[in-house]
């Protein structure tokens, strides 16, 4: 018996201990790329893109819900170059993550304003054509997404939102320069460095979600006495 646990033991340790060696090395191979250009450059060559258009995510359909495709940089540049794009618009392009085999993943809009671009935006629905899926708010299809795609979108949309309202500095008022990796913006003029402050919206579970109907069941079928009909809550 004591044999038993002790082994039991023995390999509850070892997974934890590979669980928090495996989190510690993507912690610190993703903070290498957010402050390393050159590294951050080299692992695009062999990473994978999320597509977006006008924050919307490209998504395509299987089996009653949506999956995120991912595209490597020679897809994308042949993408780009099929409508006319320059391939520096990939530059654009923000780091959102990494597998534990260091693939880095990254997200880039098609749809915003760019200063790589020829024309300020492409079109969306060649590009649907062109990619084999759709550009859907997150929103409307966060509930038929995996967990790691859930996630990893939200994320990036996040991210995206944030680099697109600070294009120009809040001082100065002059272009601010995003580096490789997205994780930050510098001002030429002043040198006033910007990081990204993004709130993502995480799913709830089941539980959580039947606690507020609970509450809100509950709330609508007491009646505060002073105030008749009105909901308690709201008293």
């Amino acid at each position: 018996m004591f044999l038993y646990c002790g082994i039991a033991c023995r390999r509850k340790f070892f997974w934890c201990y590979r669980l928090l060696s495996t989190y510690v090395t993507k912690t610190r191979y993703l903070f290498e790329l957010k402050e390393d250009d050159d590294a951050c450059k080299k692992a695009q060559q062999t990473g994978a893109f999320y597509l977006f258009h006008g924050l919307a995510p490209l998504l395509q359909t299987s089996a009653h819900q949506y999956l995120a495709p991912r595209h490597s940089l020679l897809e994308l540049e042949r993408l780009l170059g099929k409508f006319g794009q320059d391939a520096q618009r990939i530059e654009d392009s923000v780091l959102i993550g990494c597998s534990e085999q260091q693939e880095a993943w990254f997200a880039l809009d098609l749809g915003l304003d760019s200063s790589f671009s020829i024309r300020a935006s492409l079109h969306k629905p060649e590009m649907e054509t062109e990619l084999k899926g759709s550009f859907i708010e997150l929103r409307k299809a966060l509930f038929q997404l995996n967990a790691r795609d859930a996630s990893l979108l939200s994320t990036a949309q996040a991210l995206l939102r944030w680099h697109d309202a600070h294009q120009f500095c809040s001082r100065s008022g002059q272009p601010t320069k995003k580096n490789v990796a997205g994780s930050k913006r510098v001002c030429p003029s002043n040198n006033i460095i910007y990081y990204p402050q993004v709130k993502v919206w995480k799913r709830p579970s089941v539980e959580k979600l039947q606690k507020r109907w609970d509450w809100r069941w509950k709330a609508c079928s007491t009646v505060h006495p002073s105030t008749g009909p009105f909901l308690a809550a709201h008293s």
